[in-house]
């Protein structure tokens, strides 16, 4: 497919700041990936001067492998196509050690932050069960995006949650120095803060990368920005490509502001609009424009589609969330007896809760169907407990790892010990490895940890000892992992745990596509020199933070997924579920009083997912803790076009399109 004049325009500019607005399905990879070409080619750039940062390791997935169909290997050499931490991960493993963290830092995923969390309010004696760790977490981490600026808020607020975070917060990153760890928040934070401190390190860097360009530039928060702005200084050669009308990620601290301002702040640069949608039917796009254009503090952008349809936008409202479910089932089996593939149809909705009916119709149905998210391998307790063990072997301060480790599989060290560890800990300001240390060296240290649990602690710590050694001096990895899997006593704890021979040699297949993990990491071609365990560990905490989205969706089943998670995908049958006030917008954010443009834009992103079919629904009542409540259709649908939508009422007999809702109720089921 040519380029139409306006992408062509966004590829060919060369030198300069560069804001590209791409609307939904207007063909943007394909402008970054041909830009790309351009710059090497045309403009005779080299490309280790060229960075293009996305948001996802999927996004920057699909730009490598465009490329490499456009150009070969060779010609690619030295540019970096990464995401903004996979980026920062590069900057912090050759300069971390200027901030006094050791080079063989290690990264927490959100399961260990929340253990830490956890440890941290048990500390100072406050209760996990009455201060969620994970809204601790969420509140930590909004004050690292906004560069410090949420923390002010939360200090000035009444509640206990609050306030426990601003000291939390303190208590939390000193853990994280003492451990040698970072989260996923200091992947940007410190890099920015290698340049700002290190002019020298700086000036090496802006001397190498002369051209920058970031896709999806309306998910950029505050600490993102600074980061972008220190990575290329003085340089003016941003090509940034974004829409505002689909941000919908403040909750994660995006900041829609940024891609507004561009223009201010770069009074130069060359604004492209892609307005064509490859993607919708000409239906589905108005009744989209038609949405958004509500949304005051925008750019305007009419997109447009050369796909003619006359087929509207179809809006049904049922009794209850249950009919709502029957009644979208029961369209997907019609439409799959059609022929239709299951895999292009999808049911979004705006949170997780609204999927248990359409769960429960599908199995009666038996039509295969996957939740996006809800499963994912990194979960699985055993894998989670091997990547602790190895994570303790490359870094002996991380006591996260060291307290999932230490009584698994179980070795009879149990809470009463461990307590008494964690006091020992607290008391004389050691670490929990220096503690397992001293009681494997001294019997006189610590008296009440009885002589079968010094044998234990030191049985432990040889083990780890020992493959610290293999590890670090065997010329490959995998088979040192396979040792270490039987060593440690895992597969005999999984044979002894299931009775079900099938759950069993699940969970052992589970142990060995890890191995098979890191034996794929160590044949990469791609990789600088050898591969080492703490390389290794980097990669899988950047693939288990990743977003779920990027599941494979060449899947023969039925797509459920919330709105966030639908952002880039495609399907040619899209059902939006729960179109009513409280669900979209949301009611938390209507009760807060903040205006409901993000819950549009959502909406918007959500319609504009479909290719060729788009049906929502809604429901007169729900339940709600077992209590039927009366709902109302969302205001957004008075907002579309009455010429690109067809509501029928299907809850009160015969409907205004016509359609009887107990005769077709019926019909599906017997169906």
């Amino acid at each position: 497919m040519l380029l139409n004049p306006e992408q062509a325009a966004a590829v060919r500019h060369v030198d300069g700041p560069l804001l590209v607005f791409a609307g939904a399905g207007s063909g943007k990879t394909r402008v970054i990936t041909n830009r790309i070409v351009h710059l090497i080619e045309k403009a005779e750039i080299p490309p280790s001067q060229i960075i293009a940062l996305s948001f996802t390791n999927k996004s920057a997935r699909e730009m490598e492998s465009r490329l490499r169909k456009m150009m070969n290997r060779k010609a690619l050499r030295g540019i970096i196509l990464s995401t903004f931490h996979s980026l920062g991960l590069k900057i912090l493993k050759e300069h971390i050690e200027t901030l006094g963290y050791n080079h063989n830092f290690l990264l927490l995923n959100a399961n260990d932050q929340e253990a830490l969390v956890t440890q941290l309010l048990k500390n100072r004696k406050l209760d996990p069960k009455e201060i969620p760790p994970k809204e601790i977490m969420r509140r930590v981490s909004l004050a690292k995006n906004t560069k410090g600026a949420y923390l002010d808020r939360l200090s000035a607020s009444n509640e206990e949650v609050d306030l426990t975070a601003v000291t939390i917060y303190e208590d939390y990153n000193k853990a994280l120095k003492d451990m040698n760890s970072l989260d996923f928040d200091d992947l940007i934070l410190l890099p920015s803060r290698i340049f700002k401190e290190n002019p020298e390190i700086a000036a090496t860097f802006h001397k190498k990368h002369k051209y920058f360009m970031v896709d999806e530039f309306q998910d950029t928060n505050e600490l993102q920005y600074e980061f972008l702005t220190y990575l290329r200084g003085s340089n003016r050669n941003l090509c940034v490509v974004g829409d505002d009308d689909q941000s919908i990620y403040a909750f994660r601290g995006s900041n829609v502001q940024l891609i507004l301002n561009f223009e201010r702040e770069f009074p130069e640069a060359k604004v492209v609009r892609l307005l064509e949608n490859y993607r919708s039917t000409s239906m589905i796009i108005r009744a989209a424009n038609s949405l958004i254009k509500n949304n005051v503090d925008r750019r305007h952008k009419d997109l447009f589609s050369k796909i003619i349809s006359h087929e509207k936008v179809e809006y049904f409202e049922t009794q209850d969330e249950r009919e709502e479910a029957i009644f979208v089932v029961g369209m997907i089996e019609d439409a799959y007896r059609k022929a239709e593939k299951l895999s292009q149809m999808a049911i979004l909705f705006r949170t997780n809760f609204q999927s248990r009916p359409f769960e429960e119709e599908l199995r009666m149905r038996n039509i295969p169907y996957k939740v996006v998210g809800g499963y994912n391998f990194f979960d699985r307790r055993e894998v989670r407990d091997m990547i602790s063990y190895l994570r303790i072997i490359a870094n002996p301060k991380d006591e996260s790892s060291l307290m999932r480790t230490i009584n698994t599989p179980k070795r009879g060290i149990g809470q009463t010990t461990i307590a008494k560890l964690h006091r020992e800990s607290i008391d004389n300001g050691l670490s929990l490895s220096d503690i397992l240390y001293k009681i494997s060296e001294s019997p006189d240290y610590l008296t009440d940890i009885k002589s079968k649990h010094r044998t234990e602690i030191y049985s432990y710590l040889e083990l780890i000892e020992k493959y610290r050694k293999k590890f670090a001096q065997s010329p490959k990895l995998a088979p040192i992992l396979r040792e270490l899997i039987t060593e440690s006593g895992m597969e005999k704890e999984i044979l002894l745990e299931e009775t079900d021979e099938k759950v069993a040699k699940a969970r052992m297949y589970n142990l060995s596509e890890l191995v098979n993990m890191l034996s794929f990491f160590e044949d990469d071609e791609d990789r600088e020199g050898k591969a080492s365990l703490f390389d290794f560990l980097a990669r899988l905490a950047l693939l288990m933070e990743d977003d779920q989205a990027d599941e494979d969706q060449e899947d023969k089943r039925v797509q459920l997924l919330t709105i966030h998670q639908s952002k880039g995908l495609e399907f040619d049958t899209v059902y939006v579920v729960g179109i009513e006030e409280g669900i979209l917008p949301n009611s938390r954010v209507v009760d807060e009083g903040n205006n409901v443009d993000e819950e549009r834009r959502l909406f918007y992103v959500a319609m504009t997912r479909a290719k060729t079919n788009l049906l929502l629904t809604g429901a007169k009542t729900r339940r709600k803790y077992g209590e039927t409540i009366d709902t109302n259709p969302s205001r957004f649908l008075e907002e579309i076009d009455p010429e690109a939508i067809h509501l029928h009422r299907l809850s009160g007999g015969a409907s205004e399109g016509g359609i009887d809702f107990l005769k077709e109720l019926e019909r599906l089921k017997v169906g």
